[in-house]
């Protein structure tokens, strides 16, 4: 639960990570609007989204748990 918390809270605030207080995830660009969000808490999970740059809005493409 801690892990999705934190995914939602970074997806959620993407388009303004320097105003979050404590960032609980790995934020990597993958393309063009598009970003792999990691969870650092275990179990990780790890998303991928696409932002529309001209209204904010982001849609997740997928999500998969990551086992070590």
């Amino acid at each position: 639960m801690a892990s999705e918390k934190a995914i939602l809270d970074c997806q959620n605030n993407l388009s303004h990570l320097s105003q979050l207080q404590d960032n609980a995830c790995f934020i990597e660009p993958t393309g063009k609007n598009q970003w792999r969000i990691s969870s650092k808490e275990k179990p990780t999970i790890e998303v991928h989204v696409n932002m529309d740059e001209t209204t904010g809005f982001i849609t997740r493409l997928n999500w998969r748990q990551v086992f070590e």
